[in-house]
């Protein structure tokens, strides 16, 4: 069979890019398994002179957290915990705030298991020393939240929290007895071929060997250098501390799709994941659930940022297409080019095919 040539969309990325200032930013679109259009335009710093490749590296930020629950869904299909296992279970050691008790891995993964937004800021800060190794900061924030009085009861609300996911990742290890970053080497980038799948910002001090993250000060773009501040604390990476090339961040995309054979997920172990979990109406294990026209229904979506890159991935489970987008600068200028890479991505798809 004959693989259709796959439609190079660089310039319309570069006129994206001229309408703000986002340095650089990549894109891809998938369907039925194959890369069908991708594209690369602008910097990996600004200032500089270094291109953004198709092969270069973003921080895909909380898109994060459906690879986590992914794992999730992998280490239970193989027996090594379950859904409602409790943290009590995953961490005997712990002395668990009676607020706490019985919050399970399906919570921890669907943002309804009590933790907060924000991590408490004196965590925060001791989070954020240099040299801490990153499975001791871990071990740091699961009991420094696991201690404290929970937001609210665990499975009466939905909110938003990097800590949760973290826990979660941590229960992962756990049952594993490896480390999450191993972990999700072994089991989700090795076998979906993500050779370029890595943690924490992708560029080096061998500067500019990848994109770097931006900040926007007095309407500019202001490259962050490579180091500990070009990150959020490693205690948080199975929340949101993935990075890869966008053609690597398609295909894991397909594996939701239901196109892609390797790691194995049932249609049952994909419903589970995808089906919101109450009390919330919309969000389910590590992913946003919408409905759609252009997807003929329910699309999966959600968006990553570490405040200086953004990425965002669009999924259509019935017509088995995913759009991807990432550039190398946060805030509203980063979601806003990355929203209208999908958008180009969709409506070209959707026009070639005719709907």
């Amino acid at each position: 069979m004959l693989h259709a040539e796959r439609a190079d969309v660089s310039g319309e990325l570069a006129e994206i890019l001229k309408q703000g200032p986002v340095p650089g930013m990549a894109a891809a679109f998938i369907a039925d398994g194959e890369i069908t259009a991708a594209g690369a335009a602008g910097l990996r710093m600004a200032g500089g002179e270094e291109k953004v490749l198709l092969g270069d590296r973003f921080h895909l930020g909380s898109c994060t957290k459906s690879m986590t629950a992914t794992l999730a869904a992998l280490m239970v299909g193989d027996g090594k915990l379950e859904w409602d296992q409790t943290v009590e279970k995953s961490f005997p050691g712990i002395e668990i705030h009676p607020s706490r008790a019985g919050t399970t891995l399906r919570q921890l993964l669907s943002n309804t298991s009590g933790c907060a937004t924000e991590v408490p800021g004196e965590l925060w800060k001791t989070l954020w020393k240099e040299g801490v190794p990153e499975e001791e900061q871990r071990d740091l924030l699961v009991k420094g939240i696991l201690t404290s009085e929970a937001a609210h009861a665990p499975g009466t609300r939905y909110e938003y929290s990097n800590a949760g996911f973290s826990i979660a990742g941590a229960m992962l290890e756990k049952a594993a007895e490896k480390p999450y970053d191993q972990l999700l080497r072994e089991r989700l980038f090795d076998p979906l071929g993500m050779r370029s799948a890595g943690f924490g910002a992708p560029a080096t001090v061998k500067a500019p060997d990848q994109p770097h993250g931006h900040t926007l000060i007095n309407g500019k773009a202001v490259p962050v250098p490579p180091g500990h501040q070009a990150d959020n604390p490693a205690a948080i990476t199975p929340a949101g501390r993935v990075h890869a090339s966008i053609l690597d961040f398609a295909r894991y995309t397909s594996l939701h799709l239901g196109t892609e054979e390797r790691p194995a997920l049932t249609k049952a172990q994909l419903d589970l994941l995808h089906q919101p979990v109450a009390p919330s109406k919309d969000y389910a294990l590590g992913w946003q659930v919408v409905e759609r026209p252009w997807a003929g229904g329910t699309a999966l979506t959600h968006t990553g940022t570490n405040t200086m890159f953004f990425a965002v991935m669009w999924l259509s489970p019935s017509r088995k297409f995913a759009a991807v987008a990432a550039c190398n600068l946060g805030g509203n200028d980063g979601a806003k080019a990355c929203d209208e890479a999908v958008s180009l991505l969709i409506h070209r798809h959707l026009k070639e095919a005719g709907k």
